[in-house]
């Protein structure tokens, strides 16, 4: 079965008020993230974007936005919103917040066919020869 990898890091803290707001880092300055409410339902689809000081203001404009993961960290020094909080220790998506999700989705027979199945990447993978020849 196909699980987000966002969707299991934002399952990392619980909250009552607020958005949670996983990233991971994309290189450079950009980052993948979603948008999850208290219930972790998805309300904003996962997408590559780069951080700029007014990332995410429309959520920040509303209410706390809780960032986490190992692109939270770009975040940090360039948001800084009153209603952005940062937690710092948590980086990567845990197997063991995948178990719940992968229960819900085995009790509702969402499962894919592993013959037919592609992985869904946001940015084609490119390989790059560096500039400078290592000696």
């Amino acid at each position: 079965m196909a699980i987000e990898s966002l969707e299991v890091l934002s399952r990392s803290i619980i909250i009552t008020d607020g958005v949670i707001l996983p990233l991971l880092d994309a290189r450079r300055m950009e980052v993948y993230s979603a948008v999850f409410d208290a219930n972790y339902s998805q309300i904003r689809e996962t997408k590559a974007e780069i951080i700029t000081e007014t990332s995410f203001e429309d959520y920040l404009a509303k209410g706390k936005v809780h960032f986490i993961g190992n692109g939270a960290e770009k975040c940090k020094g360039v948001i800084t919103h009153e209603n952005a909080i940062f937690y710092d220790e948590l980086y990567f998506p845990s197997t063991e917040k995948m178990i719940p999700i992968a229960i819900d989705k085995h009790q509702k027979n969402d499962i894919e066919d592993v013959a037919y199945f592609e992985p869904y990447y946001l940015k084609d993978f490119v390989v790059t020869k560096p500039k400078k020849k290592v000696t």
